[in-house]
């Protein structure tokens, strides 16, 4: 894998006092909507990392990537028996892909759980484009299984261009959640074998104006308000959390056929350490701290100067 443009990660300033009021967020929800957009932020497919701080902010205790926008305009349709092996011929799944907001990434990387099939808006009909719909207690007899998805991210080649770029795909696994996930241990990583249901780029929000050394900034979902506890943790500190998220930037193993999937899954099943995760084109710098970091040697003291209205950034050493 060809490392990311060292330019992008360029530059020692601490993020611009401007940008780090926009960044705290109080939830995983709305209000990380409502950053991206005082960075104006388009509504399309996007991604972006936050950063949980400890509760006194002197820490970044945790980090976790989000995704924001619609991963596919169109309903998916596939032929059921490319799914299920016992489907009734002329059967067909369509699938309307779910926003990309719905799919969480608990693990702390660039690959999200999985969704079970109760979640996502599905048919199956008959007879072509206009066919009779199957209702749901017709599944078990017409050979119509459960199913899962998940989205798996990775960098692109776009990254070279304008910012970091992301290549997502929106991956289907025949089965429920647990019942994949039963299948091997290998299967929590980005790279286990599934069926393609569509794929597109995605940029990482939001970008930095200042050269902070890293290519993104990340939000910040404080342990407490910065009026109340005005402190970030260190610059470096951040920077080692998003590198360890960007870290496990892998592309997933798309099989085109059950039969083919299924032969990957016993395969591995049976020798796993003949699974070998796919190289994405790119790799993110590999973070100088360890993934469990200790406690911060400084932190950055953030006051609100009420006379001019801008923030004032100190530096302390502990």
């Amino acid at each position: 894998m060809a490392p990311l443009d060292k330019a992008m990660f360029s530059g020692n300033l601490s993020i611009s006092t401007d940008e780090l009021e926009k960044l705290e967020v109080l939830n995983h929800a709305e209000a990380v909507d409502e950053a991206l957009k005082r960075f104006k932020w388009n509504c399309r497919t996007t991604g972006c990392i936050v950063l949980q701080l400890s509760a006194d902010n002197r820490e970044a205790a945790a980090g976790q990537f989000l995704a924001r926008g619609r991963l596919a305009r169109e309903e998916i349709k596939v032929e059921a028996s490319k799914i299920w092996a016992g489907a009734e011929a002329g059967l067909t799944l369509s699938i309307q892909v779910p926003d990309s907001r719905r799919f969480k990434f608990n693990d702390g990387g660039l690959c999200s759980d999985f969704m079970d099939m109760e979640e996502v808006e599905h048919c199956v009909t008959t007879g072509g484009r206009n066919g009779q719909v199957v209702m749901h207690e017709e599944y078990e007899s017409r050979g119509i299984g459960a199913f899962c998805l998940r989205l798996v991210c990775h960098l692109s080649r776009a990254s070279q261009k304008a910012g970091v770029t992301l290549a997502f795909t929106v991956m289907m696994f025949p089965g429920k959640a647990e019942e994949v996930m039963d299948t091997s241990e290998l299967t929590r990583s980005p790279g286990w074998p599934g069926l393609k249901v569509c794929e597109g780029d995605m940029q990482l929000l939001p970008t930095p104006t200042s050269p902070w050394g890293c290519p993104v900034l990340p939000l910040l979902r404080t342990g407490a308000p910065w009026g109340d506890t005005p402190i970030t943790p260190t610059m470096e500190a951040m920077k080692d959390k998003i590198g360890w998220i960007m870290a496990t930037s892998e592309p997933p193993e798309v099989c085109k056929t059950r039969k083919a999937l299924m032969a990957k899954w016993q395969k591995y099943a049976n020798s796993p350490d003949d699974f070998s995760p796919k190289k994405g084109p790119l790799s993110w710098p590999r973070p100088q701290q360890s993934r469990n970091t200790g406690r911060a040697s400084c932190f950055y003291a953030i006051h609100l100067n009420h006379s001019t209205q801008y923030i004032d950034v100190t530096l302390y050493k502990m």
